[in-house]
């Protein structure tokens, strides 16, 4: 199941396929960096853990709106939000890179900045809405896609489960924050070396990048995706 942002009247509909973006050299590393201040940078949304013909009740939504208050409401941003009445609700974003080197095997460091309002020392049903909510950033080769199985929209990939990783995605940590009330904070999450994840590109040196949410809090979460980076590097 594929959904892509919405953009306003004012804005061309080819911002939502917005042209890849060539890799920044930085010390022999290739740098993918991504702003969503001006456009979606050719990301888009999709949802998995949840049954086929729910999204109302599950209030699944995404779109390309400012920062809320009272962060810089100049700035825009992806939200994603849904409700997570199956206890195991997996919102995400993605995106197809090239201009990497083809059958070529690197380490990625991911570093990802959003806004959120949730408390980590928060309670809620189920689990906390700041440390039950945990935030995972990979990368595959074949198009991370919601697909149908017995009622159920499951992800083709292997993202793991809630606390932990998988093959194709990694645990950067959790969406709380360190506020003890519900005002909205801009955190940033990566991998470091003890964390490390490694992918062999296609023959074409192209992948996708997915970022997203695995949730154990049994309520509504909205996210909003402000900065999103992948750093390739050549495994030794």
């Amino acid at each position: 199941m594929k959904r892509y942002w919405k953009v306003t009247a004012l804005l061309s509909v080819s911002l939502l396929f917005a042209c890849e973006e060539d890799p920044i050299l930085e010390d022999s590393k290739l740098v993918y960096s991504f702003d969503f201040k001006e456009d979606v940078q050719g990301w888009s949304s999709g949802y998995a853990d949840y049954p086929v013909g729910e999204d109302e009740f599950y209030e699944i939504h995404s779109d390309w709106i400012t920062l809320p208050f009272p962060l810089n409401p100049a700035k825009k941003s992806l939200m994603i939000e849904g409700n997570n009445h199956s206890d195991d609700l997996f919102m995400f974003i993605k995106r197809k890179i090239s201009g990497l080197d083809s059958l070529t095997e690197y380490e990625v460091k991911f570093v990802v900045e959003f806004a959120s309002n949730y408390p980590e020392n928060s309670f809620g049903i189920g689990g906390s809405p700041g440390s039950s909510v945990y935030l995972k950033a990979g990368a595959t080769l074949e198009e991370p896609l919601a697909v149908e199985q017995e009622g159920m929209w499951q992800m083709n990939i292997d993202k793991g489960n809630q606390a932990e990783g998988g093959e194709d995605m990694l645990v950067l940590g959790n969406i709380g924050t360190p506020r003890e009330d519900e005002q909205y904070d801009l955190l940033s999450r990566s991998n470091d070396e003890e964390n490390t994840f490694a992918i062999t590109t296609d023959n074409k040196g192209e992948l996708w990048l997915i970022v997203g949410t695995d949730s154990g809090f049994e309520g509504k979460t909205t996210l909003y995706y402000n900065r999103i980076k992948a750093t390739f590097t050549l495994k030794e």
